[in-house]
């Protein structure tokens, strides 16, 4: 019994440094789950020899808070309806035991797709197995493996199955046992509203027929993704009606995207491609001749941050400092419009 508080005060020590290393602008979120419960690998009490009409499987649910530390750690704390394991002792006795727990596990995920991420948890779970007069309480460890689909900024649904093990005493409530829970969740993550789109700036070039324009892709993009924020619609609509005004009809666009250099450089060179497509066909889409439009991507070949990062180490403090490097440029070519 001593176990429980013990395992809760460490796991809660190792939340509370997580949660003061992350930036402010990482989200919490939250969110329910809803599934397919089942007890498996049951042991009961010698007293119980032949247990029948063994009800195994049921409805399982459950409600949770997350805090995402980085790209790839989160924490989460939550609490677990496993169901009933329903037997009986004799014909005239059944036992009737409700399956339920608070657990904190530690979330590690990586990227599939742009929308897409693949995870697994570990933690453990302060349990109770039993019924109001009779339970067992005790740490029982605790895995998962899921997928979660970001439906947009803010909602995204996951797929997930859970591990329980240990729930539950023989000595105590007359069985011991494992749970899986295959569940599908809804989350809603509260934090990152969108910051105000920057201006576009023409940066001046040496010849006046060519002008530049540099935009920031994290006001365009969300980190590691090529889809477009509401954010960086209102940018590229702004810089699209500019170039219109200012350029004769005849002027060429060529996009040229450009990454930090975290990932490999073949990946890095593959997303600052889909970047500048994105923005080219947003472009078009809003009235730029398509003939006119071209594509680059540059990756992580040309940095203008240089070597101030070397010694950064912690991932998110080094994603803000390479932040420079993360940008899209539109080099317009032609005469100035009369």
């Amino acid at each position: 019994m001593k176990k429980i508080p013990v395992a809760l005060a460490l796991a809660g020590l190792a939340y509370a440094s997580a949660a003061s290393a992350a930036s402010a602008d990482e989200p919490w979120y939250a969110g329910g789950k809803l599934g397919w419960s089942e007890f498996h690998g049951i042991k009961y009490d010698s007293s119980v020899p032949n247990p029948r009409n063994i009800d195994k499987s049921g409805v399982g649910a459950g409600l949770f808070v997350g805090y995402q530390v980085n790209d790839w750690l989160g924490v989460e704390g939550g609490y677990d309806y496993l169901d009933k394991l329903e037997f009986d002792f004799d014909p005239n006795s059944r036992a009737d035991l409700k399956a339920q727990g608070l657990q904190l596990a530690a979330k590690l995920g990586a990227p599939v797709a742009d929308s897409l991420d693949v995870y697994a948890r570990l933690g453990v779970m302060a349990s109770r197995l039993g019924s109001a007069s009779k339970h067992a309480t005790r740490a029982s460890p605790l895995a998962a493996l899921g997928v979660e689909y970001a439906l947009d900024r803010n909602w995204a649904t996951r797929l997930e199955y859970q591990w329980t093990g240990r729930l539950g005493d023989t000595s105590d409530v007359g069985a011991r046992t494992d749970n899986g829970l295959l569940s599908l969740g809804l989350l809603y993550k509260f934090g990152g509203a969108p910051a105000p789109a920057p201006m576009p700036v023409a940066t001046p070039a040496p010849a006046p027929q060519v002008r530049e324009f540099t935009l920031s892709s994290d006001a365009l993009f969300d980190f590691n993704k090529a889809t477009l924020k509401p954010a960086g619609e209102q940018a590229l609509t702004e810089l699209g009606q500019q170039i219109r005004a200012e350029a004769s009809t005849d002027a060429s666009l060529t996009i040229v995207g450009h990454t930090d250099r975290i990932g490999s450089e073949q990946y890095n060179l593959d997303l600052s491609r889909r970047r500048a497509q994105t923005a080219a066909d947003f472009l078009v889409a809003r009235g730029i001749p398509a003939g006119q439009v071209s594509v680059e991507g540059a990756g992580e070949s040309s940095p203008v941050t240089g070597s101030q990062c070397d010694g950064v180490k912690q991932r998110a403090e080094l994603i803000a400092c390479l932040a420079p490097d993360r940008r899209v440029v539109v080099k317009v070519s032609g005469r100035a419009a009369r």
